[in-house]
């Protein structure tokens, strides 16, 4: 115990630190325009939520309260640490039945390179979820040069609502966070699928997928069971000056609500095009349980024939830059899905190869 004693009095003697110290940072205190992956940042400065506060009271009220969870955002920085610690608190339900943990409420992390190239970061289970959740991204090489270090995008939870979060590295090194876009974003507008369920970590949630392999900023906003085309969410969709909007709502459209969907895409189309003359991209339900369910391909194709008389009638209404993709172009396989209703990661990635493939020609690049 002596010998413990003294070696840790002559390391303070001799300036030599035991243990490094970790300098931790709080993103939203780095900037208005920190969190990437929304419009309306300017008002939800102190938060990471995805709809202006002017939301409250004019769309319904599960509607805004799934805005307040962070699918589809990100925070960005710059560091030449071989330690990232993230460290924050949620304020719901860790899980769901269908879906893990480290989707529901985890944080996933990708770097990019001095050359380019992106790099997933894993937490190796060097995490742990308590009062606090933690995680720490342990032994990160900077194979182009220590000096140099890379830019990293840390996607935050995708069915839960970060209360506040801290990003940490050693005291000598740096951490500098970066600035949202100011391109055009990639807008969509759809139900739980897009808000990322079940991708088993955020990255994996296929509008996130989009984002890193598009380079466009992508805004989620995907509401869980609540994609309803209503024109209140149109109103608030056409004050972003989108590159391009995604309409991804017949999930929740099935069944008593098909009825509901030529008005109500008439409707909200033409809200948009008030606004904008960017193309819009209407998607249809993809289903891989058709093999052994006849109800659930009745359902799903007559919400499809409804989309396709809408996008039919709005073509003919000399409506201009209106695409469809169509299920069998989404090509779903009995492999894709969790329990007949969300993809499973194959099915996310399944998901993000046709839209890449759709918005590169719509988009010409």
């Amino acid at each position: 115990m002596k010998k413990v004693i003294l070696a840790c009095l002559l390391a303070v003697v001799c300036g030599v630190n035991i243990t490094a110290q970790t300098k931790w940072m709080n993103p939203l205190e780095q900037g208005d325009n920190i969190v990437h992956g929304r419009w309306w940042n300017s008002e939800l400065k102190d938060n990471y939520h995805r709809l202006t506060p002017r939301a409250e009271g004019k769309v319904r009220s599960a509607v805004w309260n799934l805005s307040q969870q962070s699918a589809g955002l990100s925070v960005c920085f710059h560091t030449n640490a071989p330690s990232v610690k993230v460290r924050y608190k949620v304020t719901r339900g860790l899980n769901m039945f269908h879906m893990p943990t480290t989707g529901v409420s985890g944080v996933d992390l990708y770097a990019t390179d001095a050359n380019g190239q992106l790099r997933w970061c894993a937490s190796k289970f060097n995490l742990s979820y308590k009062d606090t959740i933690n995680y720490e991204f342990k032994d990160l090489t900077y194979f182009t040069g220590e000096e140099q270090g890379y830019d990293y995008e840390l996607f935050l939870p995708l069915y839960n609502e970060v209360a506040w979060m801290e990003i940490g590295v050693a005291e000598d090194r740096e951490l500098r966070f970066l600035p949202a876009s100011s391109d055009q974003p990639i807008v969509v507008y759809g139900t739980s699928i897009t808000q990322g369920a079940c991708a088993s970590r955020p990255g994996m949630a296929w509008t996130n997928i989009l984002h890193r392999e598009s380079r466009h900023p992508v805004i989620n906003l995907g509401f869980s069971g609540n994609a309803l085309i209503e024109e209140e969410m149109f109103r608030f969709l056409a004050e972003i000056p989108a590159r391009l909007f995604i309409i991804d709502c017949l999930p929740n459209m099935a069944t008593e609500r098909t009825e509901l969907i030529y008005d109500r895409l008439l409707k909200g189309i033409a809200i948009l095009r008030e606004k904008s003359a960017a193309p819009i991209l209407l998607v249809e339900h993809n289903y891989a349980n058709g093999g052994s369910s006849q109800q659930s391909v009745d359902w799903y194709t007559h919400s499809n024939e409804e989309q396709q008389r809408a996008y039919k009638a709005l073509r003919k209404q000399g409506v201009k830059n209106l695409f469809l993709l169509t299920h069998k172009e989404l090509g779903f396989t009995q492999d894709s899905m969790v329990e007949g209703i969300h993809p499973n990661d194959i099915g996310m990635r399944q998901y993000a190869n046709a839209y890449l493939k759709k918005i590169r020609k719509i988009l010409r690049r």
